[in-house]
């Protein structure tokens, strides 16, 4: 009995102890403006107007050519001559389709786009796989290094210049596809994008990528997206595995089977 009561007594102790510490690194932790208890709406309105569906202008990609360097040149150049070799070659990229594509790729596949704005915070959904990314715009800092968790889309905070996003993103996964088939990042990639309408079109969406990364490019690499807006579109649903008809083989191939 007594052997009961001081466990019962040890486990009080412990719960509590561990709610108090949880409860004090809830108060450490800071409160940013888009998640605080008062908000102004207003401040959207001055916002430009990036509402209904993006789709991308497939093959119209501007910018300049990637100065790989190291391991990742080697791959680049074997990959390519491999497809080259064979038409029917797919570059291997990950062991399963219904995997997202995290960032960048989930913001130039050839799905729906759709930007959904707050105070403070941009969401943005991607059909396919029904991605979805946050930009906060409430002026918090990106994580310090050691505070990264690397994830698929990374993390990312925004400011307005003007009528323009900047959006800055740190902490990817690396081996993620980097602008294009073969191409990988390192986990000390890091992404600057600039959104903004045309001046001209106000149904043209420009997306200017500029990707930074130490162990993979000589130099910085610039990419430039454009996209038009569908006001009667709306996002579809995409669950990819309950159709997955795209399985990945041993070697990183793919076929698809109907």
């Amino acid at each position: 009995m007594k052997i009961r009561t001081l466990v019962l007594v040890a486990l009080a102790a412990t719960v509590c102890t561990g709610a108090l510490m949880a409860q004090q690194a809830r108060k450490a932790r800071p409160v940013y403006p888009a998640n605080a208890e008062k908000v102004s709406y207003a401040e959207l309105d001055k916002l430009p107007d990036w509402r209904g569906i993006w789709q991308p202008n497939l093959g119209r990609v501007g910018g300049d050519q990637p100065m790989l360097i190291g391991k990742y040149k080697q791959r680049y150049e074997e990959e390519r001559a491999k497809v080259a070799a064979n038409p029917q070659y797919e570059i291997p990229e990950k062991a399963n389709n219904c995997e997202p594509g995290g960032m960048p790729t989930m913001m130039t596949m050839p799905y729906s786009l759709e930007f959904l704005f707050a105070p403070g915070k941009i969401v943005v959904n991607q059909e396919a796989h029904m991605m979805v990314r946050h930009i906060f715009t409430d002026g918090r800092p990106l994580p310090k290094e050691d505070e990264i968790d690397p994830n698929y889309f990374g993390y990312s905070v925004a400011h307005w210049e003007g009528d323009t996003l900047v959006v800055d993103t740190v902490g990817t996964r690396a081996g993620q596809r980097l602008g294009e088939q073969g191409i990988t990042n390192s986990d000390k990639l890091r992404i600057n994008e600039r959104i903004y309408l045309d001046k001209d079109n106000r149904n043209l969406l420009h997306l200017d990528f500029t990707f930074t990364d130490p162990e993979v490019l000589a130099q910085p690499w610039h990419r430039n997206h454009t996209f038009r807006r569908d006001r009667t579109w709306e996002i579809l649903e995409y669950v990819c595995d309950e159709n997955n008809r795209h399985p990945v083989d041993a070697n990183g191939q793919t076929r698809a089977a109907f």
